[in-house]
């Protein structure tokens, strides 16, 4: 089967190779050449040509994150609404797709309409859909919300089936779209595919959440009429969607069934290896210890009276932070680096330990509100909490840089994309179910005779068990950086 006929990025691009004039042919030996010299067009160097592609990914990511962002903010809306942990434990599933997306990835790889291109059969109706979606329920979400008061109460389960369905459609477009990176970027630039989802995803997500919280806190938007802006906006770049032409038309060779089943193989294959389990176990384990702080320090910090805009506010201090440590870290595993990238994940987990008995403690300092008095709250604890949770961001930003370079070093190349995708599946199911554990268990507690507050034993209990998972995963993690290249290779007939 012949390769597509190369088509130009967008309406009205132009094509990379011009053609030679009539006037080309005679011109003087001496004059300027626009190639190299030996008659052969010369190859644009940068991102020339690229800049059109570069601006689609970033938006497509961007607003992939804003579904993300306003589940973010929601925690913080039901706290004011006084619901129970058990139903913001609820709500927190609605993650999960993100997690278990490498099900159905290979439909969305083989399924697909030839004439209209194989990832804008995705795309499209993704982007459509979700556009639709936040119109239609921006019209009833402040009713599912509720007043603000406690005991007020909110319609929990209907939002978070919702926001479920929103993260299944993100997680379908982001599926789509990956696979779009690699045909709308040149050869040279298509490693700015990941670095545009990193960017775009962080973006939409401080967008959606910093946004909204920081609007609504002064009244300026509700979330109903918050949503319907982004409505608009995801329907309006699904036309720009259309306008792509450098898509794949040509149909999958073999039957769709046929090309699942190989995928599914080729994951269980990977599964097979020893190394890949005992990293799988690394990986599911890992976030538990951590989930108290991650979940369950916001809400503890907004109920001794924090207000959630400036919980908002501390992520556009923490959202550079991070980035910087990524760019950091990442020196010592770049090409000629010597760094151990499982070594450096375990010395992170024990600063990011550190930093969460620094936030228990300050938790404790704050008390509640009642408690103080409604005295407001001392300008150094907002600058100890400011430090802490900066400190908390280096920690993770290490440890995803390097949990990331330990995936490509290990990663078989005869299914590089597989392999990384079954990696980042387990650990995306690590991160996902400890939140909901955390927040069930804090609302068990609560519902004892006398309602004791949760958050001291669970968050006690977490830094004992994450003393105890660096002592046994560390070693393990150590003996995985050691194991030859031959232990993580799979055999594909």
């Amino acid at each position: 089967m012949s390769a597509p006929e190369a088509k130009p990025l967008l309406p009205g691009h132009s094509s990379l190779t011009s053609r030679r004039t009539a006037a080309a042919d005679v011109e003087s030996p001496h004059s300027r050449r626009p190639d190299g010299g030996d008659g052969k067009p010369k190859e644009p160097s940068g991102l020339k040509g690229d800049w059109g592609a570069i601006a689609l990914l970033l938006l497509l990511y961007t607003l992939q994150g804003v579904p993300m962002g306003l589940s973010g903010s929601l925690p913080m809306l039901f706290q004011e609404r006084g619901v129970s942990m058990m139903e913001q434990a609820v709500f927190s599933t609605v993650a999960y797709p993100f997690a278990f997306k490498l099900l159905w990835a290979p439909l969305v790889d083989t399924l697909y309409l030839p004439r209209f291109g194989r990832r804008k059969t995705w795309i499209v109706p993704a982007q459509a859909c979700i556009g639709l979606l936040l119109l239609s329920s921006s019209l009833r979400v402040n009713d599912l919300l509720g007043p603000v008061g406690e005991g007020a109460g909110s319609d929990v389960r209907s939002l978070t089936a919702l926001f479920f369905v929103f993260y299944f459609l993100a997680a379908t477009q982001d599926i789509a779209v990956d696979g779009l990176a690699l045909t709308i970027l040149s050869e040279r630039n298509k490693e700015l595919g990941a670095t545009c989802n990193a960017i775009g995803q962080t973006l939409g997500y401080f967008l959606a959440y910093v946004g909204f919280l920081g609007l609504n806190a002064y009244g300026l938007t509700s979330l109903g009429s918050f949503m319907a802006f982004w409505g608009w906006l995801f329907l309006g770049s699904t036309l720009w969607v259309l306008g792509v032409r450098n898509d794949e038309y040509t149909a999958p060779e073999g039957g769709v069934a046929e090309q699942c089943v190989a995928a599914y193989r080729e994951m269980l294959l990977v599964l097979q290896l020893p190394a890949v389990r005992s990293l799988a176990l690394v990986l599911l384990t890992c976030k538990a210890p951590l989930a108290a702080f991650d979940m369950l320090v916001p809400l503890e910090l907004q109920a001794s009276g924090v207000p959630k805009e400036r919980l908002a506010l501390l992520t556009t201090v923490m959202l550079p932070v991070s980035m910087a440590a990524q760019g950091y870290v990442s020196k010592g595993f770049s090409a000629g680096g010597t760094g151990k990238p499982m070594i450096v994940f375990c010395r992170a987990y024990g600063w990011r330990l550190a930093v969460g008995a620094l936030l228990t403690a300050l938790v404790f300092a704050l008390g509640t509100d009642a408690s103080r008095g409604g005295t407001p709250i001392p300008a150094y604890l907002y600058a100890l909490g400011t430090v802490a949770s900066c400190g908390a961001a280096v920690a993770s930003a290490s440890m995803f840089v390097s949990q990331m370079a330990f995936y490509n070093r290990v990663s078989d190349p005869k299914i590089g994309g597989t392999y990384m995708t079954m990696l980042n599946t387990i650990s995306n199911l690590g991160g996902q179910w400890p939140g909901t554990v955390v927040l069930a268990t804090k609302g068990a507690i609560e519902a004892l005779p006398g309602k004791p507050n949760g958050f001291y034993g669970v968050a006690l209990a977490s830094l004992l068990a994450g003393v105890v998972w660096l002592t046994a995963m560390g070693r393990r993690a150590g003996r995985l950086q050691e194991e030859p290249r031959a232990s993580w290779r799979v055999s594909v007939a």
